[in-house]
């Protein structure tokens, strides 16, 4: 009898013990997932503060290398004129700051893309002109090679506007009309009538409905 006390005892007190971690556990868990969700709203936040820092600028892609020679602000001035119209432009926009993007290209590439000219402008106004008249005019050349211009946003920003480019290219062979909106939405209008898409999949659920 006494045997079997002493292993009540243990075995109540394995129980007590067990439970003891699962409530340890379950409450480490509670914490991970509170800490998890507060990463996650200060990384959001992080990228919003990037973007807005980024505000001002434009991105010019696929200009090749070396075309801007040594003075990089009058050539981007000049630039702009020419792929948008003296007429447009008369004067130069003004411009804070000009450089290409850093990143380094592999020695083993023959056909590696130029590096993206990032330019800082001193106007918004000038920096949705760009935008709009770029839209506008759609075919941009420079030496006979195709441009382009894009707002500047931060890596993650464009990852996720990017999760939008297979059902761009669809809506386009439908002659549908869409816009991406900041930050990452897809505005599709037909029939006069207007529907907002956060999602390539709520797109794709637009089109099956058709």
């Amino acid at each position: 009898m006494a045997l079997l006390s002493t292993l009540g005892e243990h075995v109540a007190e394995l129980e007590h013990r067990v439970s003891s971690n699962e409530d340890n556990l379950s409450d480490i868990q509670k914490r991970l997932k509170s800490i998890e969700g507060e990463n996650s709203y200060l990384r959001d936040k992080l990228d919003e503060l990037e973007n807005r820092s980024r505000a001002y600028n434009l991105r010019f892609i696929h200009v090749p290398e070396k075309s801007e020679g040594k003075n990089i602000h009058g050539f981007i001035g000049g630039l702009i004129q020419q792929l948008l119209g003296v007429e447009n432009f008369p004067v130069p926009p003004a411009l804070e700051r000009v450089h290409r993007s850093p990143m380094q290209q592999s020695q083993n590439q023959k056909n590696f893309a130029p590096r993206p000219i990032l330019v800082k402008l001193l106007s918004l106004q000038d920096k949705f002109k760009i935008l709009r008249l770029a839209r506008e005019k759609h075919d941009l050349k420079y030496n006979g090679k195709r441009v382009h211009i894009f707002p500047d946003f931060s890596t993650s920003l464009r990852q996720k506007r990017r999760e939008f480019d297979v059902i761009k290219k669809k809506l386009r062979e439908l002659d549908i009309d869409y816009s991406l909106l900041y930050p990452a939405a897809l505005k599709i209008i037909s029939d006069g009538k207007s529907l907002l898409c956060k999602t390539p999949g709520e797109v794709e659920s637009f089109l099956r409905d058709l």
